[in-house]
């Protein structure tokens, strides 16, 4: 894709395009060097490299030099401050009346080329405020932004893209052989950029001098999401070059012919690129609303015939059994995915895990009020009363958890008000992932962060539970906490309630069918079995979800008291990439990784393609490993050996203000147990703050003595450094 590349097959021979600008440059230095004779103080382009501007004031001063300087390749010194990143001495040679647009070495590119390739936003922020073209190409033909999409660089792309000096850069704007932006993203496999440029309104119908659309050059990189993407923006599948050949001809050509039709098949197309027609399309106005009920409500079948075929039938047959039915309809639900939406191809990316839960709570309930209840409302009342309240609790929190608003952050209603932010955050300095979302295109408040299953930024957002469907965050963490607690409290007294019930309910005779003979247990254990066998089965299923809330409860109180969440705690770790801290994520969401989302194209790449291929190797085992909650046995055990490194986390905390006032701030924060209240507010220190307008760290109040003084009272207190931004 460039002016002299050549297709073999299709295939693609790029020239070397300005990605090596920097390192000329630093060639060129040394051979500069090498051939310098003048002394440093008197060399202007030795001086710009350091940065050295009161050394060049002299030279300007004395009359040797000036800001317009350039050597024999075109060179200037205001190329050698932009390459590294010398933002004063910029200013200063821009306001001597350096050339902002003065092409120079063998690249023949810009100071502010220059300057992107090293990724510098405030320099070229700073260059194209003052007059610098980002349209002006290199040697090769390349702009501004063909430069940064090269390259990657989504930060670079919304700062060019939202810049409207002298006039807005188009999104299309081709190079030397007619491939646009999108055309090179999609050949790199950078699914980020593709994203963000077709947000922007690229054209996915563009052809480059060959006939080619970006769709066919996504399939000679072969990058599934790149492809996907192209798909669902609307893509002609079926578009030919001008040598005839269609996406998916070229997908044969360059063996990506897999990627195609994975893509082709999530996006809801057959193999052949033709609409794949929805069965139930007559019935279903909504097929995004009826696949998330289906998926919320098939558990409750699943679990009633896989407790009815244990209860019913002898050990060593119902369990393969049981199990066969259950991998069955598993997988006759996991047919239905071929039609759902993109962002709902993997079961567990549906309300699935949601309705496990849902299901054994509806089982449990049912159970209740048919049997338990009948048989022990005499001999048991408070028991069954107190059931009662942590039942009827433990179902108000969950629902509550589950259908509130976490906490989403308004996404910027217009592009004003989004340059407007990226503006302040460049004038802030803080223009960077921690600060800035590229998905909302808003600011990220502290704490913030962006959810990828939600596609939302979410205040103090905790993490994302699969098993309430919803993030848990600043609106509803703390009915999140009491669901689990209700749950805990709730699972202990079934248990001692269905022991009561199965004193008192006797055995049934011995000609009736249920009295059926034990070949494993031991008489008095088969009797038991015998007088109930649903109710024993049902109430063995539910006890093993102690084990995963036994652990979420302890890892959730104990994050309330150091007043940090679940993804701020997993991302103190996230240079360690220890085996403790992927097990420790699955405690409260589900998965293994951290899921921090945004950022780079490879990485957004190559995250993607790693979840799709664990999706693909997953077994019915390991889906259901998670349900039991097997593996987080291992996760406080390998946690509590980095006591010292939580406990160093903890005192750069600037959000902590003690066990007690944690603790106190998070029961109450003046928001309603019963109710919704205002979102993103809540308590810290004692004051009442907003999440979603929160961008810098409250100052510390420490209580009591001061020292140095003879009286009690309150101070400031320094925080050590920055909150880690999530």
């Amino acid at each position: 894709m460039s002016s002299t590349s050549s297709t073999t097959a299709g295939r693609p021979e790029p020239k070397l395009h300005n990605g090596g600008i920097a390192d000329r440059g630093h060639h060129e230095l040394s051979e500069m060097g090498a051939q310098r004779k003048l002394p440093i103080e008197e060399d202007i382009m030795q001086l710009a490299r350091l940065g050295e501007i009161g050394a060049i004031q002299k030279l300007f001063d004395s009359g040797k030099f000036d800001a317009t300087y350039a050597d024999e390749e075109g060179i200037t010194p205001l190329h050698w401050a932009a390459i590294h990143n010398h933002y004063a001495l910029c200013h200063f040679l821009i306001q001597s009346g350096a050339n902002v647009n003065a092409k120079g070495g063998e690249a023949e590119a810009t100071p502010v080329l220059w300057a992107a390739k090293r990724c510098y936003y405030y320099t070229v922020n700073l260059l194209l405020q003052h007059g610098a073209d980002p349209l002006l190409t290199d040697d090769q033909g390349f702009n501004l932004l063909h430069s940064a999409t090269l390259d990657g660089n989504v930060f670079q792309l919304v700062l060019l893209l939202h810049q409207d000096i002298p006039v807005d850069i188009p999104v299309d704007i081709p190079d030397a052989n007619g491939h646009t932006s999108l055309m090179w993203a999609a050949y790199k496999g950078y699914p980020a950029v593709v994203d963000l440029l077709l947000r922007w309104g690229a054209n996915v119908y563009a052809r480059d001098d060959k006939g080619f659309t970006a769709l066919h050059w996504a399939l000679v990189k072969g990058s599934q999401p790149c492809i996907q993407k192209l798909i669902e923006y609307g893509s002609d599948r079926f578009a030919e070059n001008n040598e005839g050949k269609t996406p998916a001809v070229t997908a044969q050509d360059m063996n990506t012919v897999d990627q195609w039709r994975r893509a082709l098949s999530d996006s809801g197309f057959s193999s052949n690129g033709s609409p794949r027609y929805f069965p139930l399309s007559g019935l279903v106005k909504d097929r995004r609303t009826f696949l998330s009920r289906f998926f919320f409500f098939w558990p409750f079948l699943i679990l009633l015939c896989a407790l009815y075929i244990l209860s019913r039938m002898v050990v060593y047959a119902a369990v393969p059994i049981a199990l066969f039915i259950a991998w069955s309809l598993q997988w006759a639900a996991q047919q239905l995915l071929r039609w759902a939406p993109a962002d709902m191809k993997h079961i567990h990316r549906t309300p699935y895990l949601a309705g496990v839960f849902a299901g054994t709570l509806f089982w449990v309930g049912v159970r209740w009020i048919t049997r338990w209840l009948p048989w022990t409302y005499i001999s048991n009342p408070f028991l069954n009363i107190f059931f009662a309240a942590s039942y009827g609790l433990c179902a108000y929190f969950y629902f509550m958890t589950m259908l509130a608003d976490p906490g989403y952050i308004p996404k910027s209603g217009s592009r004003q008000q989004q340059k407007a932010t990226i503006d302040l955050l460049l004038s802030l300095r803080q223009f960077d992932e921690a600060h800035f979302c590229v998905f909302c295109m808003i600011r990220k408040p502290l704490r913030s962060k962006h959810c990828k299953r939600c596609n939302r930024c979410v205040a103090k957002e905790d993490h994302h539970c699969p098993w309430v469907n919803n993030c848990v965050a600043a609106n509803n963490h703390r009915h999140f906490v009491l669901y689990v607690i209700s749950m805990e409290v709730g699972i202990l007294l079934m248990v001692k309630l269905v022991l009561a019930y199965l004193e008192v309910v006797p055995s049934p005779p011995i000609s009736t069918p249920e009295a059926s003979q034990c070949n494993i247990l031991a008489p008095a254990l088969c009797e038991i079995l015998n007088k109930d066998p649903f109710s024993i089965v049902l109430a063995a299923w539910t006890s093993l979800q102690l084990v995963w809330v036994t652990m979420l409860l302890v890892v959730q109180l104990v994050q309330i008291a150091r007043a940090t969440t679940t993804y701020e705690s997993m991302r103190g770790h996230l240079h360690s990439h220890g085996t403790a801290d992927a097990i420790t994520s699955f405690v409260t969401t589900g998965s293994t990784s951290p899921d921090g989302g945004q950022l780079t194209a490879d990485a957004a790449a190559a995250g993607t393609a790693a979840e799709q291929k664990q999706a693909a190797k997953e077994t019915l085992w390991q889906q259901w490993k998670r349900l039991l909650g097997l593996d987080t046995a291992l996760t406080l055990m390998l946690h509590g050996s980095r006591g010292e490194e939580v406990g160093a986390r903890q005192r750069q905390n600037p959000f902590t203000r003690g066990v007690w006032t944690n603790c106190t701030d998070f029961w109450r924060d003046g928001q309603p147990v019963f109710g919704r209240g205002k979102s993103g507010v809540a308590m810290l220190g004692g004051e009442r703050v907003d999440y979603t307008k929160m961008y810098e760290a409250p100052p510390r109040i420490r209580r009591g003595r001061t020292r140095g003084t003879g009286g009690g009272g309150g101070r400031y207190e320094a925080v050590g450094g920055q909150d880690e931004e999530v």
